[in-house]
């Protein structure tokens, strides 16, 4: 299980951080993590070719986490040189036909075609040919999603954009890697959004072995945000960085 971080930032434009947007390669699945603006070059950046993608899970609807799957889709319709030829599966949140669809309304059938499956995901566990996927509900919207993956006895959790949650805290549970949100630094707390002294914690409770820091606003990196996070004996911090690489 490879994870390679496309955007470790927010909404805010920003040089160094792009929005939302992680792949995760397996033996013979590839998969995106939203898919935030910038996502779909960054995978060029990387060598993967995004006609081999086969699963997006999006996390919530919010534009920094979904706002690349128009460009990504008219890519893969128009693409003259290659065609796809394997099914793509994008699932996404209660609500998430209902914003797709609207998606379609406005971009007619350029965003739509043959291998193209698309459907909504409710909180619990769902079994793909390598991998098991486990969904479990966030304090930051109504439908917003948490995310694990677990393949070949390595567990990675992806939080999304959350609030402090103790069922989030069971849902990491002995995680190999927790990839959590971090926007905001100790003393500037936002509503639906974690600070570092709140990583901490979650990541102690949880017993998680790798914590990367990501969803990281401009401001994270004004300061020595690790340094608010603190030590955790059997436990590693990082902060994600765009294009990033990670094996677990």
């Amino acid at each position: 299980m490879k994870l390679h971080i496309l955007g470790s930032g927010s909404c805010i434009p920003y040089k160094k951080r792009g929005s939302s947007g992680h792949a995760v390669i397996l033996e013979r699945s590839n998969i995106l993590l939203d898919c935030g603006n910038g996502t779909t070059w960054k995978l060029a950046l990387k060598d993967i070719d995004y006609l081999e993608i086969d699963y997006i899970f999006i996390s919530h609807l919010h534009p920094d986490h979904t706002s690349d799957l128009v460009p990504f889709l008219f890519g893969t319709k128009y693409n003259m040189e290659k065609k796809r030829k394997k099914p793509l599966y994008i699932k996404g949140p209660p609500g998430f036909l209902v914003f797709f669809n609207s998606l379609k309304n406005t971009f007619n059938n350029w965003i739509d075609f043959e291998y193209l499956h698309v459907s909504e995901i409710q909180a619990g566990e769902y079994t793909f040919d390598d991998f098991v996927l486990c969904c479990e509900c966030t304090p930051h919207t109504e439908s917003s999603m948490a995310y694990s993956l677990i393949s070949d006895g390595k567990k990675l959790v992806y939080t999304g954009d959350t609030d402090y949650s103790d069922r989030l805290i069971k849902f990491a549970e002995k995680a190999d890697l927790l990839l959590i949100e971090c926007s905001y630094p100790d003393g500037n707390k936002v509503k639906g959004h974690l600070t570092p002294s709140e990583v901490k914690e979650i990541s102690r409770l949880s017993g998680a072995r790798k914590v990367v820091l990501t969803h990281l606003y401009p401001l994270c990196d004004r300061i020595d945000i690790l340094s608010q996070v603190g030590q955790l004996d059997g436990t590693e911090f990082k902060l994600a960085e765009d294009l990033m690489e990670i094996e677990i």
